[in-house]
């Protein structure tokens, strides 16, 4: 191997796990509530956290996008001004989506074991699943397309997300190991496993983007985007 190859594993390596140190620093607030409190007796104080994983994830996005363009991009003063440049953002779209993912859970509770609850929970889930994979694009389209209104910027990315489901659906099942392992062993997968984690669903969610292109001083048109 030569020492270009060598320097660009070492490279990458350094910002999968710096990038993992940093999500957890940033998304402290949740982790703390998630796994040192009963999730049943503290779901409010999980929404109102959930915010905090949005800019998080938005700028080890931004810090995956640097590094692959250059290696010898900053990742850590990277991922602090993405953090601050799309913060405001990210956090909208994390707290709307775990509003909605909370309101959900709250019906499906209710109708469980209902009549009603036989037609209500599939597509309760199936709602939450849409907004699930419509966060998780819109996380990285605030990174890709910061100039773009967020209100269409998520139209976008809810019919992107559904016209390329197989790159949404590795995301989640990448991010649903994640949290398997975290369950299991809540320090090294949070220090090891959250960078990789990220990476993919970064790659998956800039692949699902690929379609959009916004011509400066325009927005985009989810239907447009949808035909192609």
């Amino acid at each position: 191997m030569s020492h270009e190859i060598y320097a660009r594993v070492f490279t990458t390596a350094y910002a999968l796990l710096a990038t993992s140190a940093l999500v957890v620093g940033a998304s402290a607030p949740f982790l703390a509530v998630l796994l040192f409190t009963p999730v049943t007796a503290s779901w409010p104080l999980l929404v109102l956290t959930a915010p905090s994983v949005g800019p998080a994830f938005a700028a080890a996005h931004a810090v995956f996008g640097s590094v692959a363009r250059d290696d010898g991009a900053p990742v850590v003063r990277g991922f602090l001004r993405a953090w601050r440049r799309h913060g405001r953002r990210a956090a909208i779209v994390a707290g709307a989506a775990s509003a909605v993912l909370a309101v959900l859970a709250v019906d499906v509770r209710a109708a469980w074991g209902t009549p009603v609850g036989a037609v209500a929970i599939p597509v309760l889930v199936v709602l939450a699943v849409l907004t699930a994979v419509t966060a998780l694009v819109a996380l990285t389209g605030v990174v890709e397309h910061p100039d773009v209104p967020l209100r269409r910027l998520v139209r976008a990315c809810l019919f992107l997300g559904l016209r390329r489901a197989h790159f949404t659906a590795v995301s989640l099942v990448v991010l649903w190991v994640l949290a398997a392992a975290v369950g299991a062993m809540p320090v090294p997968a949070l220090a090891l496993l959250t960078g990789p984690a990220l990476y993919v669903v970064w790659v998956g969610s800039r692949a699902t983007l690929r379609p959009l292109r916004v011509v400066p001083g325009s927005e985009p048109d989810p239907r447009s985007v949808a035909a192609r």
